[in-house]
């Protein structure tokens, strides 16, 4: 029995660090930047963080009280809940949904952090002082494809060799070793900002409220950002819950990240505009942001090589630590459902990510119908019926005896927003989205 149960952390503040590690490398921080000032400014954020309150934050807790009941792999946690329930144990499929999502964010994050890797290195080489927008993009076109994968196997080979002696020690690296090194990157280029950034223009762009333009469709933008911004619906909160130590608040824990990931974005957003505004680049989203627009700005600022190296290192580093993260659910189910041994678990799957992430990488194709349809299509659907199933099939005394440590009232307001709201507003937006990509 004690080899099959899932054994918890010894700290509690493990599985706050390590959520976090995760939310900041998910939490579209090369896209949010541009949109935000495009949609609104503050009124965009407010929708922003409308929805991250009301339906992500209680979805993640869900995910968390799930695995902290079931101690299993994310198939095996729901099926242990729908048996504790009474229900069919069917239901444990939502685990294996949530493991494929977590696959196809997993090849979505090594595209950037490929290119991104060869943009920072360009910097260090000093290939790009004063170099040109234009220059810069001619530089990155002339990378053959054999060096793009040969970083992309690099990659991987990194990612399998971290998360190889298992969750236990993957999760605490991920925590204690990337968070401070991300924090503590981000805080000198913050100075940076500061001294030579144009702040006036990042407060204008980012938190002036303009709701007058703020469009249906950067309502929908700002909804299904934050839909992917904490790790709900890729399996991570099962495999986390699986983990943590019994008892511990998890509510007060989600709440507690999702103030810190939204305030570590809008510093990393502050910096990005600021520093762009300071030499009069156009401001951009996705691959272009990481490694044309950032790039650019840096190297034509005095000492700026340095400091673009600090902030394009701390996203790729967010982004591996999410990266290490995705795979857990993925390798979980192959290690607990299949009895297949980890060192084998990891090695199928990382084939199977550098298969996928090198076609990304050369075809565009594959990569706009992931990350323009499957995901966005994905994530609000698993997570409504993430939501149907522990709001509606799982009864309250199995929830609450679970979540003994928090006040009731604090309780009864998380289950009322994951019975009434989660579902119904996921559900709407999986409708919405799916009339915008037919029209």
């Amino acid at each position: 029995m004690d080899n099959n149960v899932q054994q918890p952390w010894r700290g509690q503040t493990t599985l706050v660090l390590a959520l976090l590690a995760v939310a900041l490398g998910l939490g579209n921080v090369l896209r949010l930047p541009f949109i935000i000032g495009e949609q609104g400014g503050g009124a965009f954020l407010l929708v922003y963080c409308a929805v991250l309150a009301i339906v992500v934050g209680p979805l993640l807790i869900a995910e968390l009280t799930l695995g902290s009941l079931g101690r299993a792999s994310p198939m095996g946690s729901i099926q242990w809940v729908a048996s504790l329930a009474g229900r069919d144990t069917r239901w444990r499929w939502i685990g294996a949904l949530q493991a494929l999502l977590a696959f196809l964010v997993a090849t979505l994050l090594l595209v950037p952090i490929v290119v991104g890797t060869e943009a920072a290195y360009a910097i260090y080489q000093g290939q790009w002082g004063a170099a040109s927008a234009g220059e810069i993009v001619s530089a990155l076109s002339e990378i053959e494809t054999a060096d793009h994968l040969r970083i992309l196997a690099l990659v991987v080979g990194v990612v399998v060799f971290i998360a190889l002696p298992g969750p236990q020690v993957v999760l605490s690296i991920v925590g204690w070793i990337l968070v401070p090194l991300i924090l503590g990157m981000l805080y000198v280029a913050l100075g940076f900002a500061l001294d030579v950034g144009d702040l006036s223009a990042a407060n204008e762009w980012l938190f002036k409220f303009r709701p007058e333009q703020l469009s249906r469709q950067g309502i929908l933008t700002a909804a299904l950002a934050a839909l992917s911004t904490l790790g709900a619906g890729v399996g991570i909160g099962l495999v986390f819950g699986s983990r943590s130590p019994q008892g511990l608040p998890l509510i007060r824990s989600v709440v507690a990240v999702g103030i810190l990931d939204t305030a570590i974005m809008l510093v990393t957003a502050i910096v990005i505009v600021a520093v762009t505004a300071a030499v009069d680049v156009e401001m951009t989203q996705g691959l272009a942001l990481l490694v044309v627009s950032l790039p650019y700005a840096f190297v034509n600022l005095p000492t700026g090589e340095l400091y673009g190296l600090l902030i394009m290192a701390s996203i790729l580093l967010s982004s591996l630590a999410a990266l290490i993260a995705l795979i857990e659910p993925m390798v979980a189910i192959l290690r607990r459902e299949m009895e297949i041994p980890r060192f084998i678990a990891m090695s199928i799957i990382a084939l199977l990510l550098y298969g996928a992430s090198s076609v990304a990488i050369t075809e565009d194709g594959l990569r706009q119908t992931i990350d323009g349809w499957l995901v966005p299509l994905l994530i609000p659907c698993v997570l409504g019926i993430t939501a149907l199933f522990t709001g509606w099939r799982i009864p309250r005394p199995i929830l609450r005896a679970e979540k003994y440590r928090e006040p009731f009232l604090l309780f009864y307001g998380w289950f009322l927003l994951l019975r009434w709201v989660a579902p119904i507003l996921c559900f709407t937006l999986g409708i919405l989205t799916l009339l915008r990509l037919t029209n």
